[in-house]
């Protein structure tokens, strides 16, 4: 999957010449802001919950709780980002525009998967 990645890369950018590690640094990018979509997600909750009764604290959790949701995440990403790349991919020109629908998709992780379940 990541070589015909890697292939789209190479060849789809409208004439750019784009080299083997910048298509592999672009790939990489992309799937980290998937995740960090996900995990901004999480966080989102959590300053939520903080918000109605800051006395409570902030309640992250303790570092095998964290150690797993970074795991969970990185799980999530790696089921919705084949079909998220394609989307972000059929956008040639090289703008900012990927990147923040990568971080969204991975912001909406559990919407994104659902779509992607219902194809099959």
């Amino acid at each position: 999957m990541l070589r015909i990645m890697q292939n789209l890369e190479l060849r789809g950018k409208a004439g750019l010449t784009v080299t083997q590690k910048q298509a592999n640094l672009r790939i990489l990018l992309l799937f980290g802001l998937v995740v960090v979509g996900i995990l901004a997600n999480w966080f989102w909750g959590i300053g939520w919950q903080y918000l109605a009764d800051p006395q409570k604290g902030f309640p992250l959790g303790s570092a095998p709780v964290i150690v797993i949701r970074v795991a969970l995440s990185l799980i999530a990403a790696a089921l919705t980002f084949v079909p998220v790349y394609k989307k972000i991919n059929q956008n040639t020109s090289e703008s900012w525009v990927p990147y923040l629908l990568a971080f969204q998709n991975g912001f909406f992780w559990q919407a994104a998967l659902e779509a992607i379940t219902k194809q099959f």
